[in-house]
């Protein structure tokens, strides 16, 4: 009884599936980690935070980019402005690299309550 050959279409075929579903759950984990990171540093500045509205959108150049809309609590603690504007400053690199990996539709970014992740000590050049 003969083997099937498989054709170099074929083959092609199946290893770009397998190269698709690999690159689907490495663009989800990264997701993840940057949703991780966001949370960090969103909730050393408002540790009551719960979740983001942002906004996914394309700049000029057709890149996605992410924008803060809100910082979300959970109780009835307010946040200020300042504390808006300082989670804004700290995670807007994150953000427009987590728009990347988004679903288009994305309009949170929901917590998971990590406990608080330690920061990177400041290094200090004399």
């Amino acid at each position: 009884m003969g083997r099937w050959a498989e054709t170099p279409y074929a083959r092609a075929q199946r290893r770009r599936e397998q190269v698709h579903d690999a690159f689907l759950d490495a663009r989800d984990e990264l997701r993840a980690v940057l949703e991780d990171l966001i949370e960090g540093e969103t909730r050393a500045v408002c540790p009551a935070a719960t979740d983001l509205d942002v906004e996914v959108y394309a700049d000029e150049l057709g890149e996605p980019r992410g924008r803060l809309i809100a910082v979300n609590t959970d109780e009835d603690e307010e946040v200020t402005d300042e504390q808006e504007d300082t989670v804004r400053d700290q995670i807007v690199e994150l953000l427009d690299e987590w728009a990347v990996t988004a679903n288009a539709d994305s309009v949170t970014i929901c917590f998971r309550q990590l406990p608080a992740l330690p920061r990177p000590a400041a290094t200090v050049t004399p």
